[in-house]
């Protein structure tokens, strides 16, 4: 007997399947309210809506979303259950934490993760999935297994019979390396001589200074970028002396701290000033010269490892320091990229939406690249997967950018925007998301953008209740007068700079970004996964939301004040390491 099959309308098929998505919204939506108790409920029941349901948050204060066209309802209920219910950005951070670790720019490392991304993004089925090449470094740089400590020289003498030396570990040490700096050939363990820092006290320690570790001293409290100035000073002077003495310079005319280059010295020792260790690189690195990098390694430790050796040296006991640092310069050049990927435009496919982070980060022993920005990575990458999953079909191309060379000046965003002069005009925004684990809180606008983005984020709104925090994690939009605020040091600036509408997401929340922040703690156990949901689920909803919006995003009016009261020259995160 043949069976009759019969097909549903699909206006019918659309309001089914929007009527199935809603309902399953409602009931985490419910269980949120729940977690949160009455005064959750209430905020939520009470807060004003428009005719869809959507409330905005413009300078703090709810309102009813602007009624703009902005896609298909139902697609955008089916991203917030998709962002919700089955969400994988953590496997994402996961990945790239533990399986790649540390993916510092011009590394195999970093190379690793944009092919990675790569695969990902055509696994989920968008196009012109590509690494693409924006420069060179002049070296590579991997670091392999490192370590150090301070251990204790033991001597026994037997009548009749030679000294037998052995040494007791004292206290590990938590620590980083300049990146491209040298390392050690296997484990380096000599004595410790406190750093001369007068001809007489030259004199006095001269003949004790070959093969043994230079004890630096603990300067001021100056904060990351002071230290890291302060070890790639250091570098360049060690360079500069052996350059010197090559062209003809005696020693006795050098600096002291260029006569130190002279000595055979092992290595040199210096602290951070607290707890932290800030990993940053040699100056001129993009540029290196494989032959004029100093043979001697430069190690900062954390302040309590410092104080504990420089109190064993006051003390006058036999303590030595011993590291064994993995450290791989090959010669380039090697290129540098970013990953690319996107989801074609049905209409307007050559207007574009940018959502994007840096995947680059520093890669100093311990440090995993959590926060600084794995996280940010993989709110874009599951972003691009949500969208990918619900089958969104965007008005215009949302074009998905996994940039490196962020940390080293924004090079890779930089590289993007020259080679793609032509498309900035028709770019409509381009969001960036590297502020650590915290969510995607809210962003400053100038004030003509504000309605669009306020209509683009509504959806998030009042959707995600954070227990822990007692709130909801809403998306505030902050108008910011005639402009967007400048400054930043991150890929969003790089685009304010040319015209081109960069946001900069707030990250709010409990985590504290300063203790991961290029230190050794940059670990996995610092993402929050609810904050991370909310984030990827965010950017995926305003992204789709700006790529089907009746225009671009308005530009800042021309002739627009060069500043606003309102104006942050940094984005908001907690820069406490500064």
């Amino acid at each position: 007997m043949k069976k009759t099959r019969f097909a549903l309308p699909s206006s019918i098929i659309r309001v089914a399947g929007r009527a199935m998505v809603v309902f399953a919204l409602a009931a985490s939506w419910s269980a949120a309210v729940a977690s949160g108790g009455d005064a959750a409920a209430d905020e939520a029941a009470n807060r004003p809506r428009n005719s869809f349901g959507w409330t905005a948050v413009v300078d703090g204060k709810p309102a009813a979303a602007p009624e703009m066209p902005m896609g298909d309802e139902v697609v955008v209920h089916s991203i917030l259950d998709e962002g919700k219910n089955r969400n994988r950005v953590m496997d994402h951070l996961t990945h790239l934490c533990k399986a790649i670790g540390p993916r510092l720019t011009a590394s195999t490392a970093v190379e690793q993760a944009n092919l990675w991304c790569k695969e990902q993004y055509e696994r989920w089925g968008l196009t012109d999935a590509r690494i693409e090449k924006y420069g060179e470094a002049a070296v590579r740089f991997d670091r392999g297994p490192s370590s150090a400590k301070i251990v204790l020289r033991r001597e026994r003498r037997k009548e009749g019979e030679a000294v037998e030396t052995s040494y007791d570990t004292l206290r590990d040490c938590q620590f980083t390396t300049l990146s491209w700096s040298s390392g050690t050939q296997g484990s380096l363990r000599a004595p410790v001589v406190r750093e001369p820092i007068s001809d007489e006290q030259y004199a006095a320690v001269k003949d004790r200074l070959k093969g043994a570790w230079i004890l630096v001293a603990a300067p001021s409290p100056v904060g990351q970028r002071g230290i890291r100035s302060m070890m790639g000073a250091r570098f360049d002077a060690l360079r500069d002396a052996r350059r010197k003495v090559k062209e003809g310079a005696s020693v006795e005319s050098l600096s002291l701290v260029e006569r130190l280059a002279q000595s055979g010295a092992a290595g040199y020792i210096s602290t951070s000033r607290d707890e932290r260790v800030w990993t940053g690189a040699v100056p001129g690195w993009r540029e290196l010269d494989l032959a004029t990098v100093p043979p001697e390694p430069l190690v900062q430790i954390r302040l309590s490892d410092y104080d504990f050796l420089n109190s064993r040296l006051a003390d006058g006991e036999p303590v030595e320091f011993e590291a064994d640092l993995k450290h791989t310069l090959q010669q380039g050049p090697i290129p540098l990229y970013n990953t690319i990927a996107e989801i074609r435009g049905s209409e307007l496919p050559d207007e574009v939406v940018i959502v994007s982070a840096h995947l680059d980060s520093w890669n100093g022993p311990g440090s995993e690249g959590t926060t600084d920005n794995g996280t940010g990575s993989a709110v874009t990458l599951e972003a691009a997967r949500i969208l990918a999953a619900v089958g969104a079909k965007p008005r215009r191309t949302i074009r998905f950018i996994n940039w490196t060379g962020e940390e080293q000046g924004l090079l890779g965003s930089k590289g993007y925007a020259d080679a793609n002069k032509d498309l900035l005009p028709k770019v409509s925004a381009v969001f960036v998301d590297d502020g650590g684990t915290n969510y995607q809180g809210g962003a400053p606008c100038a004030d003509v953008m504000a309605e669009y983005l306020a209509a683009a984020t509504a959806p998030t709104n009042y959707q995600f209740f954070s227990a822990n925090d007692g709130k909801w994690l809403n998306v505030n939009i902050r108008k910011n007068g005639a402009r967007n605020p400048r400054g930043g040091g991150s890929d969003h600036a790089t685009f304010n700079a040319v015209g081109v509408p960069g946001f900069f997401w707030d990250e709010v929340g409990r985590a504290d970004y300063g203790y991961g922040w290029h230190t050794q703690h940059d670990h996995l156990d610092l993402a929050i996964p609810e904050y991370l949901v909310q984030s990827s689920t965010n950017t995926a909803i305003a992204a789709y939301r700006l790529a089907c919006a009746p225009n671009l995003l308005p530009r800042e009016l021309p002739g627009a004040a060069e500043a606003t009261e309102g104006e942050r020259p940094r984005p908001r995160r907690d820069r406490r390491a500064n």
